[in-house]
């Protein structure tokens, strides 16, 4: 006796579903195993029970027109992510320059050397001018790199990097599980650095 067939096994011989010599072998185990033969009957029944049901079953009406969902005009964020972008170029663009202050210190006046007569002196060796430079220290503010573009706290989200003015300036868009941008940063360049 050869080893008996599963559930499912036995479900596709009967929809003819195996490849040809499982086929053979089956019909082959089923003429010689009662219980393989008894769960195939049970499977019959079952099919047979099933296509009853569905025939019974009246024909559906056939769709006249899909109900029309409600549109949400991804314009509206996508102009006014354009808008925050194009804004932080300009004042990103129009942003002084900082520059260092840098002091001089003139070297203190040496008094007149006494000329004596006698042996001629040395020269006096001048020291150059000590340059120091006065950086006032300050608190670093806190810096927020994304700009949140409407007031819902963002909980998760997926970082996304698109190109704003046909591609020129990147910038990277945190969107919220409902697709919705929900902050925006710039970027510098394609690495991602700022």
């Amino acid at each position: 006796m050869t080893q008996c067939w599963r559930e499912g096994e036995l479900r596709a011989y009967l929809d003819s579903e195996l490849p040809p010599g499982d086929m053979q072998r089956v019909a082959a185990h089923l003429k010689e195993c009662d219980g393989c033969g008894g769960l195939y009957a049970e499977l019959e029944e079952r099919a047979a029970r099933i296509s009853m049901l569905l025939g019974a079953l009246p024909e559906p009406e056939p769709v006249r027109h899909l109900p029309s969902l409600p549109r949400r005009s991804g314009a509206a964020w996508r102009w006014a992510a354009g808008a925050v972008a194009a804004a932080l170029v300009v004042a990103f663009l129009w942003m002084p320059e900082r520059t260092e202050k840098v002091v001089v210190a003139t070297p203190p006046a040496l008094p007149a050397p006494r000329v004596r007569p006698g042996p001629v002196a040395a020269p006096v060796a001048v020291k150059p001018a000590i340059i120091r430079r006065v950086v006032p220290v300050k608190p670093k503010p806190q810096v927020d790199y994304y700009v949140k573009l409407d007031d819902e706290p963002i909980e998760t989200g997926i970082v996304v990097r698109v190109g704003l003015d046909g591609g020129q300036v990147p910038a990277d868009v945190i969107l919220g599980p409902d697709g919705r941008a929900r902050a925006i940063r710039l970027v510098n360049d394609l690495s991602g650095e700022r």
